[in-house]
């Protein structure tokens, strides 16, 4: 790993000396380090080594959050999207890891309000249409425009292509037919900026901010909020029971700052949390050998819950 960053951080910052390079938590095709200077402030840096697309992504969407959006995003130090390697460097975001306040005893339902302001927030950015991020210019994000239903399925078929194991490999398709045939609109709905991956490890407080926006898009700003609510309320260390206050609870932090949960979430919530749990069988090789229980077993189980949420989303057709 060490050989890409250095060359990454020699392209980016050619006159700083590293003193050290501290990898950190990676995902296929990222190599994401937090390097140390002998002369300079401390970054972060982040390669791709399979595809420049999420990095392109990530470079407007971070530059474009931190000009509009009333939460905090990393300060580009350098990027090249393009380049060999691709890189991004940023500053460190500052502020304290939610999940630091999520594991360290915190009040849950203040720590998911709070989240809800963020969601809100980063949905202060709007736009005329919906669509896939491919870049930014003086005017704002290059969005491929499509319909919010194209959008989508273009979404999941990117985040299927990204990364994703054989033994599931079918999900993706059928979840983008099951979008199709519900065919969600933006009727009375103003697109917006979607963060796209609001994670307990992505999202930091005080000051309120996010990284890691290579999943950004913009689109319906429910989905926004059923994948937060998926991120934060819908994880095994959340009861049944804790569910529906904790949800709650982020909608009224939502409403603080928005004034008004977005049109439609209720109506499409079944469809987006099948899209939202997408993640669980893309990342199945990553958390399933920590779980106590047999593989095969765990895949049976991520695939009846998939199934389920696709026959909620169907059920929830008008």
């Amino acid at each position: 790993m060490g050989n890409v960053i250095e060359r990454a951080v020699r392209a980016a910052l050619p006159d700083r000396t590293i003193d050290a390079i501290d990898a950190r938590n990676t995902r296929p095709g990222n190599e994401t380090a937090f390097v140390s200077f002998v002369d300079a402030d401390p970054v972060y840096v982040k390669t791709a080594t399979d595809t420049t697309r999420r990095l392109v992504r990530e470079t407007a969407a971070v530059r474009y959050a931190a000009a509009h959006c009333s939460v905090a995003a990393p300060a580009v130090v350098a990027a090249d999207p393009a380049g060999d390697p691709a890189y991004l460097v940023t500053e460190p975001l500052p502020g304290t890891v939610f999940n630091e306040r999520w594991t360290g005893g915190a009040d849950r339902e203040q720590l998911v309000r709070r989240l809800g302001t963020v969601v809100a927030g980063v949905q202060e950015a709007r736009f005329d249409r919906p669509g896939v991020i491919t870049g930014v210019d003086a005017d704002g994000l290059e969005l491929r425009a499509t319909t919010w239903t194209e959008t989508l399925c273009e979404t999941i078929e990117w985040r299927a292509s990204d990364w994703f194991p054989d033994r599931f490999a079918d999900l993706p398709g059928r979840l983008v037919e099951t979008v199709r045939d519900r065919d969600p609109t933006l009727e009375n709905t103003t697109p917006t900026l979607l963060h796209g991956d609001p994670s307990r490890i992505n999202l930091h407080l005080d000051p309120d901010g996010l990284l890691d926006w290579e999943r950004a898009l913009v689109g319906d700003p429910a989905f926004g909020v059923v994948e937060a609510a998926f991120h934060h309320v819908g994880q095994p260390d959340v009861d049944d029971a804790d569910e529906p206050p904790l949800r709650e609870a982020l909608y009224e932090g939502y409403r603080e700052r928005a004034g008004d949960l977005p049109p439609g979430l209720e109506q499409n919530r079944p469809l987006y949390e099948a899209v939202s749990y997408l993640l669980v069988p893309q990342a199945f090789e990553d958390w399933a050998p920590r779980v106590d229980t047999p593989n095969d077993e765990l895949a049976a189980d991520v695939r009846e819950e998939f199934d389920a949420r696709l026959d909620r989303a169907r059920e929830a057709m008008p």
